[in-house]
């Protein structure tokens, strides 16, 4: 009886942990650099999150946002979509620490695709 009691404590210690360390709520700021470009460009993200359902904003700056579409929380990845006039926003973050994130982007439009490399820190 003490070793399931002790089992259950365990499982019970490891889901809040886990819990704890998936929480991105919050704002994010950092920059994607498009394959073959020059420059890195701005992003700055506002997470809300409940369990492991993300939504908020996401764009260039604090003033120009727009609405996270299929936002989630897949043990340390962070995946959302956003759409900005004809291109659609596609993001795959892996979390790196408690504040940081990087991953991959993909952009597409009608007629065009494009990947992007991903750098996000907390903003504190």
């Amino acid at each position: 009886m003490k070793t399931a009691l002790a089992v259950v404590m365990l499982i019970v210690l490891l889901c809040v942990a886990g819990a704890a360390a998936s929480d991105v709520a919050g704002k994010w700021s950092g920059t994607f650099k498009a394959s073959g470009g020059d420059r890195g460009i701005p992003q700055v993200v506002i997470f809300k999150q409940e369990g492991n359902k993300l939504t908020g904003s996401a764009g260039p700056d604090a003033d120009e946002q727009y609405p996270i579409e299929n936002g989630r929380i897949e043990g340390n990845r962070v995946r959302f979509e956003l759409t900005s006039g004809e291109w659609r926003f596609s993001y795959d973050l892996q979390r790196a620490g408690d504040d940081e994130m990087k991953g991959n982007l993909e952009l597409t439009s009608v007629n065009n695709r494009r990947t992007a490399v991903v750098s996000l820190s907390r903003v504190k």
